[in-house]
């Protein structure tokens, strides 16, 4: 099945496979252990979070994902920056925070394979009034980023004319892929390379890896760490060009969300010639690491005009969002449970390798805690 861009509104309904489960009676035997920790995944939980029982394993604990937006937001790989690219939608933990991030991307693009996963991501970004915020997208992400390039180097994704034209059903099948297919190739032509990085928390194959001293990432399942660089590098060209008259691949900068074992060898060979020394961030919470992320440089640089209407544009956003937000009266949603404040609040991040992200700034909790409260209160 080919990629499908849902449009503005587009929602995908919640199905038999997607929970919000309030007992421990109902939640199956494998997740409830997560099922313990679900406000220390969802700080809202309590106000109609769903998930599949798959998600439950892969969702990114909201303290850690908050961090992780609020680190990228800032980081030099970021600068210039004004489109994200989520690969793994998920059930929303990572890309609700990048939309709830001060307004910080142009466009957040959330691609995600498993229709009933959709629907709960949707769902969820919804509780947090950041539905229309993100483009959701329906699909393999490689597929999405195959598209990507080619529609990139002004070609078409897939040629469908011509084909499934014959007979009544398959007729509308096949006009019907091929408008989808149209769809998501305007959209992904309209984006600038310069402008574009990666974020990407792809599934770790099982919970094996803890067991292992150092995770070899050429055997993290269903892809491999090569797999996921290599859909954010510019393919080569059918017929190869004469070295001397050969273009400089292009590669997007890339935020990986990877076990926090990796082996960070594999991770610096992937580090383009003459790009700086990369930074490999431990997210912790409750002084116990949950993962780490690799922030890798790409070689597509936005032009300094670019960078400076993209700052003054970025100041005159925030400043409108600090007018509106003295303007209106937030409607308070009762306090969440006790339980779902200590485990927002009770994270740290410490880092390995060489680290240079700022911080210094420190989040405003009650603040943070009023303004989500006033996102949700439509669920009141």
């Amino acid at each position: 099945m080919s990629p499908k861009l849902l449009k503005k509104g587009e929602k995908f309904p919640l199905d038999e496979n997607c929970h919000h489960y309030t007992k421990l009676g109902e939640v199956p035997w494998d997740i409830q252990k997560y099922w313990h920790q679900r406000f220390s995944i969802f700080e809202f939980y309590n106000y109609d979070i769903h998930l599949t029982d798959s998600a439950w394993f892969g969702v990114t604990p909201e303290p850690v994902a908050t961090r992780i937006a609020r680190d990228l937001s800032t980081h030099p790989i970021a600068d210039g920056k004004r489109v994200l690219i989520d690969l793994f939608g998920g059930a929303g933990g990572n890309v609700i925070a990048f939309a709830l991030s001060s307004g910080r991307w142009d466009r957040i693009i959330a691609i995600e394979k498993d229709r009933s996963t959709l629907a709960c991501a949707q769902h969820n970004a919804e509780v947090y009034d950041v539905l229309d915020k993100i483009t959701w997208v329906h699909g393999d992400c490689f597929e999405v980023m195959k598209r990507f390039w080619k529609t990139t180097r002004g070609t078409k994704g897939m040629e469908m004319k011509g084909r499934g034209r014959e007979g009544g059903e398959a007729a509308n099948k096949g006009q019907e892929q091929e408008d989808d297919n149209e769809e998501l190739d305007g959209l992904l032509a309209g984006l600038k390379l310069e402008e574009c990085l990666v974020f990407a928390s792809p599934p770790w194959g099982g919970v094996s890896y803890r067991d292992q001293e150092v995770f070899d990432l050429s055997k993290m399942e269903p892809y491999n760490l090569e797999q996921l660089y290599k859909a954010c590098t510019m393919p080569q060209e059918a017929k190869e060009e004469h070295p001397s008259t050969q273009k400089q691949k292009h590669i997007l900068p890339q935020a990986l969300f990877l076990p926090r074992q990796s082996d960070l060898n594999q991770i610096a060979a992937l580090v383009p010639e003459g790009a700086p020394k990369i930074d490999v961030v431990q997210y912790c919470q409750k002084g116990a690491s949950k993962a780490l992320v690799a922030y890798l440089p790409g070689n597509i640089d936005a032009g300094k005009e670019d960078k400076k209407q993209y700052e003054e544009k970025r100041g005159q956003k925030k400043r409108k969002q600090d007018d509106d937000q003295e303007q209106t009266i937030p409607e308070l949603l009762p306090e969440a449970p006790k339980e779902a404040s200590e485990a927002h609040d009770a994270y740290d991040t410490s880092y390995a390798q060489d680290i240079e992200v700022d911080t210094s700034k420190v989040d405003n909790a009650e603040k943070r805690k009023r303004k989500r409260r006033r996102r949700s209160s439509h669920n009141n």
